[in-house]
């Protein structure tokens, strides 16, 4: 088990601020956020590339604070592979091994195993620079695990892979974690990837630890709007609770009222966020809907792509919703055209706003 303890740290202009996380054995842990968000640097503390100037980073308990990357049972691997361009596939593979000094006969028996599992032993004596990025990726998890590390960390592993590779990828990565056990924990700002592959995860923006959770917790129930928005959330509004009654409370948010389920108070300053997938949209023709938030609306906007239709409404604040292409064309829907909107107060997600002050960019960040 991996644990920050309240750790600052402190590069630059950046600043990791008062981070607390843990990362169970067995877990596949995603650290998400924006660009420029510590996410990096908290995977390169993990690796021993940065030291805490508060705080402690325990590995089963132990302050790890001294003990050199070479040293911890760690696989590093980054966005751009970071091979080295003056070695052959099979000696970035091996050098791992070499630097932890294991016998020669290990080292050729590892080296053999990974490549057939990676299906690269053709490629042992090229050089990197030579080989495709799903290679070049090969090569890198393969001199990765040739440590058979505790840990695998990766910094976006997937975000420069064409879309072929990049779903075999994913189907290697759920291999490792599920039938190795591996603990991986992986840096993303795609929630696709913590979506499918994740089982525990932290939001991370502006250096701060905003969120911790399963992966289901946080994409069903966001703390935060600055979380809803990075996990996808469409409509994100804030407004006031002016009444409730037995967690049937109303929101105002200025032109328009919304009923919401929750245990808020009258007079909280909130922020709701509501799926585009939980709103329907529904004919002015004597059609009734039993949701408690029905409108009135003219679309502003219709984009179709494939068999879905995404629907901007305004009903005094524009709404998306997301509906099949078929129903947009029964409906009739077209920008200036009238429609009915409907949605559930269980699917309104009520939750603070955030109010946190930004901090200056990561280092090397874009």
């Amino acid at each position: 088990m991996i644990e920050f303890d309240h750790v600052t740290i402190s590069l630059g202009d950046f600043l990791l601020d008062n981070v607390s996380l843990t990362i169970r054995n067995g877990d596949f842990y995603f650290i998400m956020g924006p660009s420029g968000a510590g996410k990096t640097i908290i995977l390169e503390a993990i690796a021993g590339l940065h030291e805490p100037d508060k705080g402690k980073i325990l590995y089963d308990g132990r302050d790890v604070r001294g003990i050199a990357p070479e040293k911890r049972r760690i696989g590093l691997v980054y966005q751009d592979f970071s091979l080295f361009p003056h070695m052959t596939v099979e000696k970035n593979i091996a050098f791992g091994m070499r630097m932890r000094r294991l016998q020669k006969f290990e080292i050729r028996a590892q080296v053999k195993e990974l490549m057939e599992r990676f299906e690269i032993t053709h490629l042992s004596a090229r050089a990197p620079l030579t080989l495709s990025g799903g290679e070049q990726q090969r090569v890198a998890i393969a001199r990765a695990l040739a440590i058979n590390p505790e840990y695998l960390l990766l910094d976006e592993p997937l975000s420069a892979l064409d879309p072929i590779t990049r779903e075999h990828f994913i189907d290697e990565l759920r291999s490792l974690h599920r039938d190795q056990g591996l603990t991986i924990v992986q840096v993303t700002h795609d929630r696709r990837d913590a979506a499918i592959l994740g089982t525990r995860m932290a939001m991370i923006i502006n250096g701060r630890l905003i969120q911790e959770d399963r992966v289901a917790t946080i994409f069903s129930s966001p703390e935060m709007d600055q979380v809803a928005r990075f996990i996808g959330y469409e409509n994100i509004y804030t407004g006031e609770i002016i009444s409730c009654e037995n967690s049937l409370c109303t929101v105002d948010l200025g032109k328009v009222r919304v009923f919401v389920v929750a245990n808020v108070h009258r007079g909280d300053q909130v922020s709701i966020c509501i799926r585009a997938d939980e709103i329907t949209l529904h004919s002015l023709d004597g059609v009734k809907s039993s949701a408690q938030n029905t409108f009135k609306g003219i679309v502003a906007s219709l984009v179709i792509s494939g068999a879905l239709a995404t629907v901007e409404v305004d009903i005094g604040i524009k709404v998306s919703a997301i509906i099949t292409a078929k129903s947009a064309e029964e409906l009739v829907i077209e920008p200036g055209r009238p429609v009915g909107l409907s949605f559930k107060a269980t699917a309104v997600h009520v939750m603070q706003a955030s109010a946190f002050p930004a901090h200056s960019p990561e280092p090397g960040s874009h």
